[in-house]
């Protein structure tokens, strides 16, 4: 799977490449870019994961305690909460989950991914929101109530 059809803040592959000047740091750029394409999958069924579990959290157990009902407030903090993680979560399976000996030019391509993964995460939140709201019985703020 290509990685800039899944996370469309990166740059192409040809110009990430490019902006490395020798052929053996090209090459050692290559081997990151194809270890963080092998990663995509997870990157993406973590970040369901997370906006999927935040957002019961915050629909089940979270709003069953007294004097949290109606505030946008505590969605929005969940909602935040889910981006935020997101995007720590992914930064680290990057930096730790990818073996290069690049000091320079890595930092940017893994921040990008982590920005969109997030920007995915806060979506993901935000429909199962929009879903549970609409479909689901609960005390929680109802906004996005059609």
């Amino acid at each position: 799977m290509n990685l800039n059809n899944i996370f469309f803040f990166l740059p192409s592959k040809g110009k990430f490449l490019s902006s490395f000047n020798n052929e053996t740091i090209q090459s050692q750029a290559d081997s990151v870019w194809r270890q963080l394409d092998g990663l995509n999958t997870m990157l993406i069924v973590i970040m369901v994961i997370i906006g999927i579990g935040l957002a019961f959290w915050y629909y089940l157990p979270y709003n069953e305690k007294p004097g949290r009902h109606y505030k946008i407030s505590h969605w929005a903090f969940f909602f935040l909460g889910s981006i935020l993680f997101t995007f720590f979560v992914t930064l680290g399976i990057e930096y730790f989950g990818i073996k290069t000996h690049l000091k320079n030019g890595v930092d940017s391509l893994f921040l990008l991914t982590a920005l969109n993964n997030a920007l995915y995460g806060g979506i993901t939140f935000l429909i199962l929101s929009f879903l549970w709201c609409n479909f689901f019985p609960t005390n929680a703020y109802r906004f996005l109530k059609i």
